[in-house]
């Protein structure tokens, strides 16, 4: 079926995709409880969880090994080695089938809960995306870097999304599976958010739980990630320049 609003009339076929990496402490009770909501689902005819654990150096490929025995839906993907978190997603993103692409992260941050949430949305807007609005719960630092981030985002696209870099988001799987997304680390939400509005995606907003990291993150960590994320807005400023110019083709919706 090609038409994301058919879809939505009927129970639809669902993909969760998710990279992990180092998950080793969590990643049971989190695919258990994915698992455990989408079984009692009137709304989701069928699904599918596709991991692809990024060479993690503890017992997560382990454990999920373990888990796919037990769980028929989950497929997981292994990296011999480290690769970055958008190069393991786009590898769960291309081995997706779905119709729909749940985009979440595997740490347990985001409830599976705000799904239902997301459906409404799309159902409404008859769009082919959601993104949610998370209740912001890190440190002063990374979200002064989300903002600001984000702000150049939507000046760059001439948009008003209220978390840009926000990794929840329901995406019609063809239009997901041909982004064409180049990040390898942790700027994988933003690009999508901006590949999606090259398309002429209208985004659906929903807010939405974001639990709080059960674990921190270092200050190198965060100092480097915020110079990473620095010059990847910088490319994608540049990037919707080129376009604007005509330098670039503009992506087809």
């Amino acid at each position: 079926m090609n038409n994301p609003s058919q879809t939505l009339l009927l129970p639809i076929r669902l993909s969760v995709a998710a990279p992990a990496y180092n998950e080793a402490t969590g990643i049971e009770a989190v695919i258990a409880e994915w698992h455990g909501f989408l079984s009692g689902r009137n709304d989701v005819a069928s699904f599918e969880i596709v991991i692809c654990n990024d060479g993690s150096k503890d017992d997560t490929g382990v454990i999920l090994d373990r888990l796919a025995q037990q769980f028929p839906q989950l497929r997981v993907l292994h990296f011999p080695r480290n690769q970055g978190a958008a190069a393991a997603l786009n590898t769960t993103i291309a081995a997706t089938t779905g119709d729909w692409v749940l985009l979440i992260d595997s740490d347990g941050q985001f409830p599976i809960q705000n799904l239902p949430d997301m459906l409404a949305a799309v159902r409404r807007s008859g769009g082919r995306a959601a993104i949610g609005i998370r209740q912001k719960k890190d440190v002063p630092f990374a979200q002064f870097g989300s903002w600001a981030s984000g702000l150049v985002c939507n000046l760059v696209h001439g948009s008003r999304v209220r978390d840009f870099n926000s990794a929840f988001k329901l995406v019609w799987g063809p239009t997901l599976r041909g982004l064409g997304l180049e990040a390898k680390g942790m700027n994988y939400s933003t690009e999508v958010t901006s590949r999606l509005l090259e398309r002429g995606v209208s985004l659906a907003e929903v807010k939405i739980e974001h639990r709080p990291r059960a674990t921190g993150v270092s200050s190198m960590r965060l100092v480097r990630g915020a110079i990473h994320r620095l010059l990847f807005v910088s490319y994608i400023a540049l990037r919707q320049l080129l376009i604007g110019l005509g330098i670039l083709s503009r992506p087809q919706p």
